[in-house]
């Protein structure tokens, strides 16, 4: 990073003696919407547009601002409605910034997107009313996406956080509903993340080595329904080609996963209410699978080795079901049908094999 702000500091100044090629462009239709550009260094490129349809005139009191230095950097705001705030910072070279508010009748909604770096890429878009937008990218060729539809007029929006540092990751965030929350923390090389909330009140977060080393990892969640929580960390301990995905639909229910390691997949499925599913792993090439179909079933998996597989299936009422593996090349398979069924499997060693099956009331 230091040299990248060397390189930076550098073209900045040679931009400053040689550059005379910026181009912004700037189209405000309506009653006092605000407009403000600040470009330093060579071919940077800048549009905004301010519009709107609910007044006559066009948009009402919608603010942008665009600040540019380095070269090459491209800024796109569309602004369409009242009351909306952009902007863009970008910082370094080659950086690509995109913002859409609206369509005409979009209010109150904030977007703002940050870029230190090389060819760093974010997409903003924001649909109805209230939402907050915020990416921040330092490093090269990283790419967000954000896009939030409250879906419904003046409604409560949601909230999207992306924050990339390093090279080469990819986050996508998609908000649906109402009053969503919905992180990304992404750092060191080549992450991918992918976010879907359809709902209202749902939260997501996704660690990738943000505080560790590796690279190279995959998380993905996606939630239906009311009042979930879902979370990955990939981001506490040495990951890397590790993958998680965690899918809900339902009401109020959690999942968690924490990988530390090398090739670790983790599969998490909820489809009803009040559900809850942990899964820990430690080591290589470990799988874990959890399929809970019902209310109030729990299940936590704790794998700690090399190679080892596990695979929950609860269908029905308050089910609880543990499993807890360490060592390398163990199996574990535990199903429950039924109420209040109960399971423990504890295996310590190599290659230990264990099946349970419960069916209860």
């Amino acid at each position: 990073m230091k040299k990248l702000f060397l390189f930076a500091l550098a073209l900045s100044a040679t931009s400053f003696m040689f550059g005379q090629y910026n181009l912004s462009t700037v189209t405000s239709n309506g009653v006092g919407n605000s407009a403000t550009v600040g470009q330093f260094g060579l071919s940077n490129d800048s549009n905004i547009l301010q519009d709107g349809a609910m007044n006559a005139l066009g948009g009402v009191d919608n603010v942008a601002v665009v600040t540019q230095t380095g070269a090459f950097n491209t800024a796109d705001i569309t602004s369409l409605g009242d009351r909306n705030y952009a902007e863009i910072w970008q910082f370094g070279l080659g950086n690509t910034a995109t913002q859409v508010q609206g369509m005409g009748w979009a209010e109150d909604n904030f977007a703002y997107a940050e870029q230190f770096g090389i060819g760093n890429t974010s997409t903003q878009k924001q649909y109805w009313d209230n939402n907050t937008a915020e990416v921040y990218q330092t490093g090269l060729n990283n790419t967000a996406s954000q896009l939030q539809k409250t879906l419904t007029n003046g409604a409560m929006g949601s909230y999207a956080l992306a924050i990339q540092d390093g090279e080469g990751h990819l986050s996508t965030q998609k908000q649906l509903g109402e009053e969503n929350e919905a992180y990304v923390f992404q750092s060191e090389y080549y992450n991918e993340a992918f976010q879907r909330q359809k709902g209202d009140r749902n939260y997501a977060v996704i660690y990738q080595n943000d505080m560790s080393l590796g690279g190279f990892n995959y998380a993905e969640q996606r939630q239906k329904g009311d009042d979930n929580y879902a979370e990955i960390d990939q981001g506490m301990y040495y990951n890397a080609f590790d993958a998680a995905f965690q899918k809900q639909v339902g009401d109020a229910n959690f999942a968690y996963a924490i990988q530390e390691g090398f090739f670790n997949f983790s599969d998490q499925y909820q489809e009803g209410d009040l559900n809850s599913s942990v899964t820990e792993q430690s080591g290589w090439f470990n799988q874990a699978y959890s399929a809970q179909y019902g209310v109030m079933n729990e299940d936590y998996t704790s794998q700690i080795g090399n190679s080892n597989l596990s695979g929950t299936f609860q269908l029905g009422l308050g089910n609880y079901a543990e499993t807890l593996q360490m060592g390398d090349g163990n199996l574990s398979g535990t199903a429950q049908f039924g109420m209040g069924n109960m399971s423990g499997v504890y295996q310590t060693g190599n290659g230990n094999t264990a099946a349970v099956l419960q069916v209860g009331p």
